[in-house]
């Protein structure tokens, strides 16, 4: 989905990013990995390596797609509901994220393939742990906000982790499974299975 208020240049940079992406993973599936360069990707994807690098750090990096923080409406929304207790907390983060993921929907061949990159190949790995890390960071930071606390301290830090923790293993199991159907082919439900689980590990 095209992002509200996005100018013609942001759709442009966002188009560029995600063809490029697109293409290193084309040419992992064919080559594999470990045979792929910048080169390779950026002849693919109809740009010049300068420009590669415009968008990403490293081949690793091209293959991985996301945000890479929470998109500020999103966060000053959350923010503005309130203190409220850790429990609560949680579960509208983890409402947020379902939200941010339902107008973001990732391919479950795409995901299929990051992930199984990323098991047999250690910078991919580590650049997918980076990434989460990364959104992780922003994420505690609007949990913190709303909590009166520093992103730093224990329970921001936790709420986030355990937010992006349910996320991760719903989306792992979704993109391991044979869709039943190319129609409604969502990540949501097992999210939210994922989370219901952490829920009830949490209650009382």
């Amino acid at each position: 989905m095209t992002p509200q208020g996005e100018g013609l240049r942001d759709r442009r940079r966002r188009e560029t990013r995600l063809e490029i992406h697109r293409a290193a993973l084309r040419l992992a599936r064919k080559h594999g990995f470990d045979k792929i360069t910048v080169d390779m990707i950026s002849a693919e994807s109809g740009v010049s390596p300068r420009t590669f690098f415009n968008y990403f750090p490293n081949k690793e990096a091209a293959l991985l797609l996301g945000p890479t923080e929470l998109p500020s409406a999103l966060a000053a929304e959350f923010v503005a509901a309130g203190t409220a207790s850790p429990r609560e907390v949680l579960a509208d983060v983890t409402r947020l994220l379902l939200r941010e993921m339902a107008d973001n929907s990732p391919e479950r061949a795409t995901m299929h393939d990051v992930f199984a990159l990323a098991q047999t190949h250690p910078p991919i790995h580590a650049a997918l742990l980076a990434r989460i890390e990364g959104f992780q960071k922003s994420l505690a930071d609007a949990v913190a906000q709303r909590m009166g606390q520093r992103p730093e301290d224990e329970m921001p830090s936790l709420i986030a982790a355990l937010a992006l923790t349910a996320v991760r293993t719903g989306l792992e199991r979704w993109s391991r499974e044979v869709p039943q159907s190319a129609e409604n082919d969502s990540p949501i439900p097992y999210v939210e299975r994922a989370m219901e689980l952490l829920r009830t590990l949490s209650a009382d």
